[in-house]
């Protein structure tokens, strides 16, 4: 029997292994009634699941070149493909959001957000919601997590089109990689407020938590400081507004000799301290 390649057109939609087995059932009992579609060059664009069931069967496979003259564009191939599955598969709405996303990657592999809805000539550009929403009648919030999973990994994208809820997975798992993403990111923002932490990093001798860890206890040391120097500079400027305060309460520093809170050298030792400090000032 002889080997069959699969075009990628092909391989936009999940393969079935029950599919599989049913086709090679019915091939078996009646003969292989539809034929596998191919191009020129033999690869397949419709029938892979026939092709497995005859290739499991042993036997020759029929087949059918659909390209007669000018070659298929990729807007035309996707085009047949569609027409083609939508006609015998029951895909999920999470397996539509992923094929109508590696879809997307081919016929505009420069945009990476879904287009620009903004565009005056929405039809030139159109965009990805309202490309899958139209072919694939799929609503916003899978078409997001599909292409959001498509911009991160392709390779995960084509497994998670092979389950009915394989986008739920895949997209747990793009969140999980773009919180480590930006977790990274802020530690080595910390280690940069460190050059010699960061070099030692870079360089293999410390592994990112250890110099993390060594750029925390770091930064604690110095906001510990900086903490005492507010507060020292909080007591001073309370004791300054204090020590004017004074002016307004003339009596006070007799009173205070009166009652008995300081003496009279005290007063004395209190005014030369005082001349002292703000001579310093």
């Amino acid at each position: 029997m002889r080997k069959m390649k699969t075009h990628w057109v092909a391989g936009l939609y999940p393969l079935n292994d029950e599919d599989v087995d049913a086709i090679a059932v019915d091939i078996k009992a009646n003969g292989q009634r539809l034929p596998i579609l191919t191009l020129k060059d033999g690869s397949i664009v419709d029938g892979r699941n026939r092709y497995l069931a005859c290739e499991k069967l042993g036997i020759e496979p029929v087949t059918k070149c659909i390209e007669n003259g000018k070659a298929f564009s990729d807007q035309e191939l996707i085009d047949l493909a569609r027409s083609y599955n939508k006609k015998r598969r029951q895909l999920s709405k999470m397996q539509s959001a992923c094929i109508a996303a590696l879809e997307w990657k081919i016929l505009h592999p420069e945009e990476n957000r879904g287009g620009d809805r903004t565009r005056k000539n929405k039809s030139a550009k159109m965009h990805f919601c309202d490309f899958a929403a139209t072919n694939h009648g799929v609503g916003e919030r899978y078409a997001k997590q599909a292409l959001a999973v498509a911009n991160w990994d392709m390779d995960r994208l084509q497994i998670a089109k092979e389950n009915p809820r394989g986008l739920a997975d895949a997209y747990e798992d793009y969140q999980a990689a773009l919180s480590e993403k930006k977790l990274k990111a802020r530690r080595e923002k910390i280690l940069q407020e460190h050059e010699d932490i960061f070099d030692r990093y870079q360089s293999g001798q410390l592994s990112l938590e250890e110099a993390v860890t060594l750029a925390n206890d770091r930064n604690k040391e110095r906001d510990e400081k900086e903490q005492a120097r507010k507060g020292q500079a909080e007591r001073v400027v309370r004791s300054i507004n204090d020590f004017i305060a004074i002016e307004g309460t003339p009596t006070a520093l007799k009173d205070a000799l009166e009652m008995g809170l300081m003496t009279d050298k005290q007063l004395i030792e209190y005014k030369e301290r005082a001349a002292k400090v703000l001579a310093a000032i």
